[in-house]
């Protein structure tokens, strides 16, 4: 393939409500962070244009994807066609990274996604109730590719989330 070649590439953003996984997004997409709290309902798509360092152009469309258990059944068709996760956990709620491994992974699984994960571990700028090795360990039962600390909020490491899983995307592409 052609380095200048444009990869479409489809990524989801699961967890708990309430973690920031819209905070995130829009964050990434817009720059914009609003600190009003609204429950995303279904999902949200959005599209954004990256080059990557190493001068791919990708495409992603990133699906926001509604941490509620009333959309548990309609997660499968959010699912199709995904070709990475990012998971996000809020370090100031320890128990939305429990969920990760109760719920959220094995959901993955469940539906045979067999793709690249990171794990976040969003709200960095507020008291963390989790700590790092906590979370590194978490990481490392799920299997997830990295763990980045971010704030929606500052904009901390959040262009790098993006980033990394496209990248870690093309290169399982380009492994097979």
């Amino acid at each position: 393939m052609s380095e200048k070649e444009d990869f479409k590439l489809k990524i989801i953003v699961i967890g708990q409500p309430a973690v920031g996984k819209t905070s995130l997004v829009r964050k990434f997409v817009s720059g914009e962070f609003n600190k009003d709290y609204r429950s995303t309902i279904g999902t949200n798509i959005y599209i954004k244009d990256v080059v990557l360092e190493d001068g791919r152009k990708v495409i992603l469309n990133i699906w926001d994807i509604a941490g509620q258990e009333r959309w548990i059944r309609m997660r499968n068709r959010y699912y199709n066609g995904t070709q990475g996760a990012v998971i996000v956990g809020d370090l100031s709620r320890k128990r939305t990274f429990e969920n990760i491994e109760k719920f959220w992974y094995p959901d993955l699984k469940v539906h045979n996604l067999l793709i690249p994960i990171i794990l976040i571990g969003n709200k960095h700028d507020l008291e963390a109730e989790i700590s790092n090795q906590e979370v590194e360990d978490l990481k490392r039962r799920i299997k997830a590719e990295l763990f980045i600390t971010t704030s929606a909020k500052t904009g901390e490491n959040v262009n790098e989330i993006f980033q990394k899983l496209s990248k870690k995307i093309l290169d399982a592409i380009n492994n097979k």
